[in-house]
């Protein structure tokens, strides 16, 4: 299939469905996607998932490809604007942690501003977590390693690493709550 054109198997795979014709696309356009993606994310773990989601969705917008441009112009389209959308996605999420933690300050009215007495309240939270809870917030937050990082340092998967950090940050927001409560 290597001397059909990108074209050719596009249509071939439009009008047959055979697996083999996106499977040669595939094949040869991975790592032009992953690098843009790469690109984008900077991290291995996050372009591996973002090209393979855009080859998911790529299947089902194959039959809109008119074949007016390039197979490869409008794959990197796709590829852009995806990775626009993702980065845009995880940017209004870090807005809504950001805001929920100012809500929560206001709420609770502890002036986020006090750095003595947020340092404390820090202090005693990281005291009753369990050693590998506060390990793991402290090189993800404190040192900035990334998740990839401390996956292999802990010879973890990423997506281990992922919920082991949630559960730790969730634990640390319980604790707060409860340290709050306690100095009401």
């Amino acid at each position: 299939m290597t001397h059909l054109t990108d074209h050719e198997l596009v249509s071939l795979y439009i009008t047959t469905a055979d697996d083999r014709y996106y499977s040669a696309l595939y094949t040869r356009h991975y790592c032009r996607v992953y690098r843009r993606c790469l690109s984008y994310t900077e991290s291995v773990f996050d372009s591996e998932d973002f090209a393979q989601d855009i080859f998911v969705r790529l299947a089902d917008k194959l039959p809109a490809f008119k074949g007016d441009a390039q197979f490869t112009t409008w794959l990197h389209a796709i590829t852009v604007n995806y990775c626009i959308d993702q980065n845009r996605k995880r940017q209004q999420e870090q807005l809504r942690y950001k805001m929920y933690f100012r809500d929560i300050c206001a709420a609770q009215e502890v002036n986020p501003d006090s750095d003595r007495l947020q340092a404390g309240l820090v202090e005693k939270i990281l005291d009753r977590l369990s050693r590998q809870q506060r390990e793991l917030l402290l090189a993800k937050y404190k040192e900035g390693n990334q998740i990839k990082d401390i996956a292999e340092q802990q010879d973890l998967t990423p997506s281990a690493v992922k919920m082991r950090i949630k559960r730790a940050r969730d634990r640390a927001r319980y604790l707060y709550f409860k340290l709050q409560y306690q100095e009401d």
